[in-house]
């Protein structure tokens, strides 16, 4: 039970940060329709901005799991 608390955890971290980064940052700059992204770092953006905001709620259900599973381990 520890090992899937644990795994919830970090997924709700990565998954909740990901969603977060549209409220932080703008969306990368594009020459034109068809150009995609210069670097990775854009490349990210452009994978948050997709997720309209579903990252963020998926995130947010990942480290509530977490937050079920250890506390049932307690019990």
């Amino acid at each position: 039970m520890k090992k899937i608390s644990m795994l919830l955890f970090i997924s709700g971290l990565f998954v909740t940060f990901l969603g977060l980064f549209p409220f932080i940052f703008a969306y990368p700059f594009s020459d034109s329709p068809n150009s995609g992204p210069s670097n990775l770092w854009e490349l990210i953006l452009m994978i948050s901005y997709e997720g309209k905001g579903w990252y963020l709620i998926l995130g947010i259900v990942l480290l509530s799991g977490s937050l079920i599973t250890k506390r049932r381990a307690h019990v």
